[in-house]
């Protein structure tokens, strides 16, 4: 039987099944001199967003599975890390994705260049906005401003310019992709994360993913998952779903 998919397009709006082993007003602003990425060393903590390889259309099969697409991306990058989707849900936050005791953290390109001094500071009031040009990558190291992988430089979002869901813009929870339902996108030529247009949920946007905890936390021992072991395995999707889970406790 065929497992769940996401509908994705580089340029047209069909479905393409994945395989289910794949799967208001502006602030003082906390990152408006951001910090030099010499600062930023492997060892200290951080928070990596990149995008998933290909543009999506509103239907992504909800949040859940994104969030496995964004691990099984990052697996065959080779990064680690415990990824999840840059998206609100109906019972889910976009300011509430990354752990609190990590909300301080510095948010980071895959490549290590600051993007956000912290990821609290995205949510500020300012629409989360760029200080110079965002150069965020896939996980395969496409440049999505500069890669013609993406002809719209949109990324949904889905949320309000503080973090909260927007209950009535995230295309029917990520399930739509009618040109008669919208959802919250961000244009990142206009070096904003944040900026609150509605397009129709036909179109094929970025989709982000963001650490959820830092790395600190997961070499720490802190609540190690009992899923720990299968390092060099793949979880399954709701294995993956459970060590997401086990964060939200902490």
């Amino acid at each position: 039987m065929s497992g769940p998919y996401i509908s994705h397009s580089s340029h047209t709006h069909t479905h393409t099944p994945i395989h289910s082993s794949f799967l208001k007003h502006s602030r003082p602003q906390a990152h408006r001199f951001l910090i030099p990425p010499t600062l930023i060393t492997p060892t200290r903590p951080q928070l990596r967003l990149a995008a998933l390889n290909q543009p999506y259309t509103g239907d992504m099969r909800g949040v859940t599975g994104v969030d496995y697409t964004c691990y099984r991306e990052a697996r065959r990058a080779g990064l680690s890390g415990t990824f999840r989707a840059f998206l609100t849900s109906r019972i889910q936050n976009l300011d509430s994705i990354v752990r609190r005791d990590d909300a301080n953290l510095p948010v980071v390109n895959i490549k290590g260049e600051v993007l956000f001094n912290t990821w609290r500071g995205i949510f500020s009031g300012d629409g989360g906005r760029f200080m110079q040009k965002p150069r965020i990558f896939s996980f395969d190291g496409k440049e999505v401003l500069t890669s013609p992988e993406w002809p719209q430089k949109y990324i949904w979002h889905g949320s309000d310019i503080e973090g909260g869901r927007a209950l009535s813009s995230f295309c029917d929870a990520w399930h739509s992709d009618s040109r008669d339902v919208v959802g919250l996108a961000s244009s990142l030529q206009q070096n904003h994360l944040l900026s609150q247009e509605k397009h129709g949920c036909h179109n094929s946007f970025i989709v982000l993913c963001i650490e959820a905890t830092s790395h600190a936390y997961k070499s720490s021992g802190g609540r190690r998952r009992r899923h720990a072991g299968k390092a060099e395995q793949d979880m399954s999707e709701e294995e993956y779903f459970e060590v997401l889970s086990a964060l939200e406790d902490v």
